[in-house]
C-alpha cells in the first residue's frame, strides 16, 4: 500500500499490521486539519490514499518505487511472527473476516468440501493450524498475512527510511523532523495476541514458522528468525 503526503514531499509504503492505518490517519490529520470522515469519501482511508497515490506508481504492490523517486520514501517493520500472531484478534476476532466471507450467500454453495472442519471464528490455535486453507478461502486474511515482500519489493534498502513498530518514539520523532512539527497516532500498537506464541500446539507453530521464513530472510537486517524464537519460547 502506497501514500503520497505532497504537502510534505514523502511517500509511505505500508505493510498490513505495522501501523499502516495509524500513519495514513496522522498524515490526513495533519494535512486536512480534520479526521478522515469515511462517510463523506465513501470509502476507508486506504482507499482514499491508493486513489492520490495512483498518478504517481504503475504498481502498489510490489511497490513501484521509481514512481516515487521525487519523495522522501520510508516504511514500517514488525517482528514477522509477532504480525501474523496479531491477525487472529484484529483481522478474526475484531473484523471478523472469516466469518463475514463464510457467511456471505452462496459462499459455502460455491466451496462445498473445501470447509470441512473449519469454524468462521476459530480460535487462535485452530486459525494457525488451517492457515493455508484459511488463507485460500478468504481474501482479507490472504492480505494481512501475505509476506512482506509482496508490500516492500525485494529490497528495504531501497527506502530513505525504516522504522520499527517496537520503537515507536524513533518512529514518532522521526516523522515529527520531517513534517516541522508533533507526529501522533491514534493508537501506538497495532492488535496483539493475549496468547504467547509458546502456548500454541506444535502444528500451529509449524505453520507460523512456515509462513514467515521468507519474511525473515528479507528482513535480515532487522529480524533473526533463530532469536525471535528464543524470546518467544523464554517469555
Amino acid at each position: 500500500m502506497i501514500a503520497v503526503f505532497e504537502t510534505y514531499d514523502t511517500a509511505f509504503v505500508g505493510v498490513p499490521g505495522c501501523l499502516a492505518t495509524g500513519v495514513l490517519r496522522s498524515f490526513y490529520g495533519l494535512e486536512h486539519g480534520a479526521a478522515f470522515d469515511r462517510d463523506a469519501f465513501g470509502g476507508n482511508i486506504h482507499r482514499y490514499y491508493r486513489q492520490l497515490a495512483a498518478p504517481y506508481v504503475t504498481a502498489q504492490e510490489p511497490p513501484d518505487l521509481d514512481g516515487l523517486a521525487g519523495f522522501w520514501c520510508f516504511t514500517i517493520l514488525r517482528n514477522p511472527i509477532q504480525r501474523l500472531l496479531g491477525v487472529h484478534a484484529d483481522r478474526v476476532l475484531r473484523h471478523r473476516d472469516i466469518a463475514k466471507c463464510f457467511n456471505r450467500p452462496g459462499f459455502r454453495e460455491e466451496h462445498e468440501g473445501a470447509l470441512d472442519g473449519l469454524s468462521s471464528m476459530p480460535d487462535i490455535d485452530a486459525f494457525f493450524r488451517d492457515l493455508p486453507r484459511y488463507r485460500a478461502l478468504v481474501p482479507a486474511i490472504r492480505h494481512h498475512t501475505d509476506p512482506f515482500a509482496r508490500f516492500l519489493g525485494p529490497d528495504p534498502g531501497r527506502f530513505d527510511a525504516v522504522y520499527h513498530v517496537e520503537d515507536v518514539a524513533r518512529l514518532l520523532l522521526g516523522l515529527s523532523e520531517r513534517v516541522g512539527q508533533p507526529v501522533a497516532f491514534d493508537t501506538t500498537r497495532p492488535a496483539a495476541s493475549s496468547v504467547r506464541f509458546s502456548a500454541l500446539s506444535v502444528q500451529a507453530q509449524d505453520q507460523i514458522i512456515a509462513q514467515t521464513e521468507a519474511d525473515f530472510a528479507l528482513l535480515s537486517d532487522h529480524y533473526s528468525l533463530e532469536h525471535s524464537l528464543h524470546a518467544m519460547q523464554a517469555a
